[in-house]
């Protein structure tokens, strides 16, 4: 059995009782979470996420060319864009039509 440490933190109520809603929908605990981030800061040996002060943009808090200039890295260029709006090539069923079609 793997052993455990108990671990304590001060956390303010809101959130946390904000945390829970989140992590009931995702059917994990607290302590589940908390796992979950500390198995991730091991694997990629730091934080998992980009820290940042500026808020989530969305339609509810931004306008569309704020969420624009934010997110530009993000948004496909003219080349991105005509590829995926071609139609796909060959489409496969099961895995051994698309081992045949490689091996051909």
């Amino acid at each position: 059995m793997t052993k455990t440490a108990i671990l304590r933190a001060r956390v303010e109520t809101k959130k946390i009782e904000a945390a829970e809603k989140i992590f009931s929908k995702l059917g994990i605990s607290v302590g589940d979470a908390i796992n979950l981030f500390l198995s991730q800061v091991t694997i990629q040996k730091g934080i998992p996420f980009t820290p940042t002060t500026r808020p989530h943009l969305d339609f509810s808090n931004a306008s569309l060319e704020e969420i624009g200039r934010r997110y530009i890295d993000r948004i496909p260029n003219s080349e991105t864009s005509a590829a995926l709006r071609e139609k796909p090539g060959n489409q496969f069923k099961t895995a051994s039509q698309v081992l045949k079609s490689l091996k051909s």
